[in-house]
Parts: structure tokens; sequence; C-alpha cells
């Protein structure tokens, strides 16, 4: 069965979700409701598209999300609207994606015990060496800087991987700043100090965690009222980003669900939106969303990376053979060119540094041994003058002594 002409590839499952981020589950529902049965859904290599997830492919070729449009094949929702509500939408999407992306952030990447838990396990279970060593770090440092920016970051306690940061934060608790800015250690206040003081610190940030989401929510029923959608009885793409947002929190079972139980319980408005998105665009089930194990292009190993880049100059044959035993196509003038000043360039490179460490004097070469000195100055003779004026001196010092 041949693939359908839209392919998105997103981040990897997260339970019963076709994705472990909110944006793949917005354009998912983007593609559900302006193309539907053209476009499905596939789990992309993090390394693919420069290490950018989740993107958009058509016919094979890489588009971009805001040139979606313009195809044929897609219909836009916000078609219907006039100027003055799609600039409202843009404004709304954009307050989305600076407070409610923020808070869904902080529940899986900052409030524990989500991130090692649920989200690491499930987003980076696949990956092999070396891209297990580098980007769930990346991708967390990103998240991180952000929330630090915004004052979310650690707010409601750390998880066990940020110990070195509770520990600081610690060690700053434990003095005092006395006068002239001398330092003093806090009077002890019993065993259990400490777990107070954690206890306490916890529940500081989950007051503050709820301030921040009513805050951040309010607006948005305001906005929605009791409406069926925020314009009219047909969905926009403002009702998708808030769609996205919301499945994110509330389908997956979290190990913390601070958030997705405060919204239950406190905005029964947003669920029933939710609820009515999931109905309309999935049937109650992502089971639905087509789905294809086809990828666009296949990912090496990392030895066979490896092993490829050292062989390809030396091949003396100009035909390989794939894996179905097909002979490929003899290499272009212009890939061998390449290959060429690939090497060249290392070579080059290689002459340069050598000739560098010689000239610059870090590294000295002396020709000949110890030994032939020696012989050298075993044959030196001493001349017969100097000889002389020795012998003499030594008879005048001699004679001036008697």
């Amino acid at each position: 069965m041949s693939n359908p002409p839209i392919l998105l590839l997103s981040t990897p499952t997260l339970g019963d979700l076709p994705a472990s981020d909110a944006e793949s589950l917005y354009l998912a529902s983007y593609l559900q409701i302006a193309c539907p049965g053209r476009w499905a859904i596939t789990t992309a290599q993090w390394g693919d598209n420069g290490g950018k997830l989740p993107y958009i492919t058509h016919l094979g070729h890489h588009i971009r999300q805001s040139h979606l449009n313009n195809l044929h094949l897609v219909q836009d929702p916000d078609e219907h609207l006039s100027r003055k509500e799609k600039v409202d939408i843009e404004c709304w999407k954009a307050y989305i994606e600076q407070n409610v992306v923020d808070l869904t952030n902080h529940t899986y990447y900052s409030l524990p015990p989500n991130y090692p838990d649920l989200l690491a396990k499930y987003q980076f279970k696949d990956l092999k060496f070396p891209e297990s060593q580098y980007i769930p770090q990346r991708l967390r440092s990103i998240i991180k800087s952000r929330l630090q920016h915004v004052g979310l970051w650690g707010l409601g306690g750390l998880n066990s991987g940020d110990a070195a940061d509770e520990d600081r934060q610690r060690l700053d608790e434990a003095f005092v700043v006395g006068p002239a800015g001398t330092l003093a250690p806090r009077a002890w206040s019993g065993w259990t100090a400490g777990r107070d003081m954690e206890e306490r610190r916890k529940q500081w940030g989950e007051k503050e965690l709820e301030n921040t989401i009513k805050r951040v929510f309010d607006p948005l029923v305001r906005r929605l009222d009791d409406k069926s959608y925020f314009f009219g009885d047909r969905p926009s793409t403002l009702d998708l980003a808030l769609f996205a947002q919301l499945t994110f929190m509330l389908t997956p079972a979290l190990p913390n669900p601070l958030l997705p139980n405060l919204i239950r319980s406190t905005y029964p408005s947003l669920v029933a939106h939710h609820d009515r998105l999931f109905s309309l665009l999935f049937s109650n089930s992502y089971v639905s969303i087509p789905r294809t194990n086809d990828t666009p292009t296949s990912q090496k190993s990392y030895l066979e990376s490896i092993t490829s880049f050292i062989s390809a100059p030396f091949s003396s044959s100009s035909e390989e053979r794939n894996q179905k035993g097909e002979k490929k196509e003899k290499k272009s003038d212009q890939e061998k060119r390449f290959e060429r000043g690939r090497w060249l360039w290392f070579t080059g490179a290689t002459v340069a540094m050598i000739g560098y460490l010689l000239t610059s004097g870090m590294i000295s070469i002396e020709f000949g041994s110890g030994k032939d000195d020696e012989e050298v100055y075993e044959d030196e003779e001493v001349p017969e003058e100097s000889v002389g004026k020795e012998v003499i001196f030594v008879e005048e010092e001699v004679g001036n002594a008697e």
C-alpha cells in the first residue's frame, strides 16, 4: 500500500498519544480537519531534519508549516473567518504559545517525577550511541533555559537528576549573611528541620503553580464563554492549538498529575471543549489516526557511518550492491570531485599542522647520536702552540714561587 501524499514525521509515541510533544499533536489535528484521508503520521528519528521535530513532507519533499495552505489538498480551517477574526486568532495563539506551553513543559520536564518516570522513557527508548549521550540533555536544556527565564523551573520540586541544583540551593540557605558580608551558619532547629523546609518549599511551589495556572487559563475560559468553539460552530486553528495542549496534559497518566487535576476540577468548560474536538477529529480514539512505518530516509548506525566514511575513498569498484543485491548507479563527476576535494583538504590540513608544529618550535628534530659526538671529541687534537704556552706558564709560576 502506497503512502498518502502528506506525511507527518513526529516525535515518538507517548502511551495512547501518537506523539510525545504538543506541536506534533497540533499538526495531526490540523491535517485531520484540513485534509482527511490524505495524510499519515510516522515516527521520525531525532537526527532527521537537523534535529527539528516534527516536520511535514509532501510527496517526499519537506514543506514548511506556513506553506500548508498553499497545497491544493489542504483546506484552511480559518478560511471562513474575517480578516479581523484571523488577526484575533494569531494573537490568542501567541498567548497560548507564550503561557500555556510553558505550563505544559514545566509539567513534563520540571515537575518531579514526570520526566524520568514517563517522558524520557518514551522519547529516548530507541536512541543508540552516541545520540543517547547528548540528545536528551540538549532537548531538556532548551526547555530548562526557557522555564528558568519565566521563573517556573524547579517550582513544585526538583527531579532526582537535578540534585546538584538542589544541593547548591540547600547550601545557600544553610548560611546567613552577617555584617560586612560575613557568612554565618543558621541556628540548628532540630533533626527534622531539613525535611520540614523541603515540605514547606514544595507546598509553596504548588501554591504558586496553582496561582499561575489560574492566571493563564482564566482569560481563555472567558474568551470561550459558553460557545462550542472560539469562533462559532466550526473549529478554528485556535481551537486546535488549545486542544493540542489540553490533550497532551489530560490523556497520559502522569506520575504527578498536578496540572491535569486542577484543570479537571476548576475548568470543566475547557475539558468539555477538549472532549468535543477529540470526538470530532478522532472519534474518541487515537487508533483512528492513519499511521505508516515507512520513513523517507533510513538512518545508519554509528559503526556503519564510520565504516562507509573510511572505505568510500579507497573503493576500487565503481559499482556497489545494496542490501537487496541491486546494483547502484555510478558516481557522478560532481560526487567524484567532492570526494577528491574532501581528501585533499584533509591532506592539506595535516601538512599545515605538521609545518606549524615544526616552525613554531613546539617540536624540534635533532639528527645524529651522542656516540658520534664523543668520537668526534676524542679525535680532535689540541694545537701544539697551546700546549707549549701552558708549560711555559707553569714554569714561570714555579720560578716565582722559589
